[in-house]
């Protein structure tokens, strides 16, 4: 069988390199979109041969690295992972596509950074070593750095180092809580090791309740502050409004905060000091990011900051279904990160369009859209449709089952989260309204729609986001595999 975790990720890093090399635009976009379709395949061969029965390991591969330090090249698939590499490997040619025929400087570096980009979130859903794991993890924040920073808005300096320092003090944080762990492990046992799998099973034997939970809310907070839940996320509203479309797009398919729940605090969080506690922390936060974050959607002027905002509010139901450790609810939070990746690829798409040919993006001043843009308002309202939970598409049974489940554990803060519903709906419906229908805003002048390339790109998001609306079995089948076994450690500790 083939090396699939390994090529995953060495095989955009390959094409990357060659990218930064190209001379033409015509050149980098090719290398971009050939790359991202053999990334493609690749995942397509790996969800082919990937058995949904089961929660254990799969395409593992294993050789030892640093032995003196414990350190490996480890990777594996599962079922926490599949769904979020195939997520990145649909959207990436689409993405490629959707730019292709966008102007821009330095070409080359731009799409050699998307594959990059690729490589390292892969990287991240891949590793089960924490010494490989936080290098991916680290590498993400270059790409994603440079996208804001060269190709951003007006504010794109601000927005750039805000997100680099934000996340980056956080990773360190997390850093340190990962030291902690293989230090208390080492003396433990007497083995050093960076493994993630038995670095957990070991989390358990620490005689100090304290520093359990010193190490645990060390490597929580860096998830967190990638998902971001609030209050830690302030730089997203910024960094996601002023990077161009595709770094836009980039930023909602980094889902290895959410991930980072899954892989390894959830397993840890049974033998931690106090984790009602930690539990009971995390709904809060997960409930006043939904809320929060709906609220300062419903009052944005900009459409791409409302998005922004409102993607803060559905990344919220991800904690709040961690946390309510049910596995449908858990399941719920994982179908979650999938169906936001589709959903926000669209609506920044949208954003990124009407930008382009309107001029600006503030709601008051756009104005029957639609009747310029047939294509792209046909394609944006499937995405706000999606987005506000409209029963048949992605949106509606990730929230449906993050709200119903968690309840069991966590009602009072499921009452809190449903408060939001109806400013969701609100927002979407009232940005909608204001800029694709109505009377058209003649002072936009003649505005186009969106090309065949970029109907195509959006178009095949939308029918994801119907498809998997409709029938979630071939991604929530084995997010329920792995989600039974991550509750059933928390049932036997009594949590």
């Amino acid at each position: 069988m083939l090396p699939v975790a390994s090529l995953l990720i060495l095989v955009p890093l390959i094409f990357a390199a060659v990218t930064f090399f190209a001379k033409t635009k015509e050149q980098a976009a090719g290398m971009g979109l050939l790359g991202s379709l053999v990334t493609l395949g690749l995942a397509l061969y790996a969800y082919m041969n990937f058995d949904s029965s089961t929660a254990a390991m799969q395409f593992f591969e294993s050789v030892e690295w640093i032995p003196s330090l414990g350190v490996s090249y480890t990777v594996g698939i599962d079922g926490i992972s599949m769904p979020l590499i195939l997520l990145n490997a649909i959207v990436i040619p689409l993405l490629v596509l959707y730019s292709w025929k966008e102007e821009r400087e330095a070409p080359n570096r731009f799409y050699g950074l998307i594959l990059t980009m690729q490589a390292a979130v892969i990287g991240v859903f891949v590793a089960l070593d924490f010494f490989m794991f936080y290098i991916f993890w680290e590498l993400t924040l270059i790409p994603l750095f440079f996208m804001v920073n060269i190709w951003g808005g007006e504010k794109r300096a601000h927005a750039s180092y805000k997100f680099f320092i934000y996340t980056h003090v956080a990773s360190l944080v997390m850093l340190l809580g990962i030291f902690g762990l293989f230090y208390a492990a080492w003396q433990q046992t007497g083995v050093p090791t960076f493994d993630i799998r038995e670095l957990i099973a070991q989390f358990q034997f620490f005689e100090s309740g304290m520093l359990r939970d010193a190490i645990f809310l060390a490597i929580l907070f860096g998830f967190l502050a990638k998902i971001p839940t609030f209050p830690f996320h302030s730089w997203l509203p910024d960094a996601y409004s002023e990077a161009p479309t595709a770094g836009s797009v980039l930023f909602v398919l980094l889902k290895i905060g959410g991930y980072g729940l899954f892989r390894i605090i959830l397993p840890m969080l049974p033998n931690t000091g106090s984790p009602n506690l930690i539990i009971a922390m995390m709904g809060l936060l997960g409930s006043v990011s939904i809320l929060y974050g709906a609220l300062l959607a419903l009052r944005q002027k900009d459409l791409k900051r409302m998005i922004a905002y409102s993607s803060v509010s559905h990344m919220g139901y991800v904690t709040l279904g961690s946390a309510g450790l049910v596995a449908l609810s858990v399941s719920g939070a994982m179908f979650q990160q999938f169906s936001h990746g589709l959903i926000m690829s669209i609506l920044f798409m949208s954003a990124g369009a009407i930008h382009a040919s309107a001029g600006t993006r503030i709601i008051n001043e756009l104005g029957g859209l639609a009747r310029k843009m047939p294509k792209l308002a046909v394609i944006m309202m499937v995405g706000f449709m999606a987005s506000l939970g409209l029963p048949g598409l992605t949106g509606f049974i990730a929230e449906f089952l993050v709200l119903t489940f968690s309840f069991v554990n966590l009602p009072g803060f499921v009452v809190i989260a449903l408060l939001a519903i109806v400013i969701t709906a609100g927002y979407h419906l009232w940005a909608m309204q204001r800029a694709m229908f109505g009377v058209y805003n003649e002072k936009l002048g003649d505005v186009k729609d969106i090309n065949a390339l970029q109907v195509f790109s959006m178009a095949v998001i939308a029918l994801l986001v119907l498809y998997f609306g409709l029938n979630p079995s071939p991604v929530l089948d084995m997010m329920i595999t792995n989600s039974e076994a991550i509750v059933s450690l928390a049932a036997a500790a009594g949590v």
